[in-house]
């Protein structure tokens, strides 16, 4: 049971590619950076059109990153000539343990099939030193039926399971990170995002991943 990439190619071509990554979009990124000032080392789980990646490098950040849909062929193909992106999914992160200061993946892991969750949650803890900042849909996609199977969020839980899942994986909710991101612009930038914030013990996630990205 994977994520059909083919499918997740046209959804970035005719989707993503046509507006600003979502952390921009819903000019939060800056924010978050802005909770790990001592941070040097970042990854974009779900790098999409890598928008969000080239963001972090414009700070200063040295940002390694993942998408299943074909880097080479994308607007990520500078970032994958550059060995700063490859095409991976989140449940097999082809990175060592704890490579990352900061773990960062926005509107990604609605993505995921039920089936892997918990695997690419797991992957998500693995790859970080401490800290994973992530934010997921809690509903359905617009372009999804009202009913019935979906196609676009494929698991739709509520926020107490997708923390649940991270808790499993060894971390523990950061309320301080929440707290600082409870004021947000709903008037400039539409409804809230679902911000999810974890410190993690050292060597979590117990996934499958460790190898260098060199794909």
């Amino acid at each position: 049971d994977h994520t059909d990439t083919k499918f997740y190619d046209q959804y970035l071509k005719k989707m993503l590619e046509k507006k600003p990554p979502y952390p921009l979009l819903k000019g939060f990124l800056h924010r978050v950076v802005g909770l790990y000032p001592d941070s040097r080392t970042w990854f974009d789980g779900g790098a999409g059109t890598c928008g969000t990646m080239e963001a972090l490098l414009n700070a200063g950040k040295d940002v390694k990153g993942v998408e299943i849909s074909d880097v080479r062929k994308t607007s990520c193909a500078g970032m994958s000539s550059a060995g700063r992106v490859v095409q991976a999914t989140l449940d097999s992160i082809p990175y060592p343990d704890g490579a990352f200061d900061v773990v960062f993946s926005s509107e990604v892991l609605e993505h995921v099939p039920p089936s892997l969750a918990a695997a690419s949650v797991n992957e998500l803890v693995r790859v970080a030193a401490k800290d994973v900042f992530v934010t997921i849909s809690l509903r359905r996609s617009g372009l999804d039926p009202r009913r019935g199977p979906t196609k676009v969020h494929l698991t739709v839980r509520t926020r107490a399971w997708w923390e649940t899942l991270f808790v499993q994986a060894g971390c523990e909710v950061n309320r301080g990170n929440l707290r600082a991101m409870e004021e947000y612009d709903e008037a400039r930038y539409g409804t809230r995002p679902n911000f999810f914030s974890f410190t993690c013990s050292k060597g979590g996630g117990g996934g499958q991943g460790g190898r260098v990205g060199s794909d």
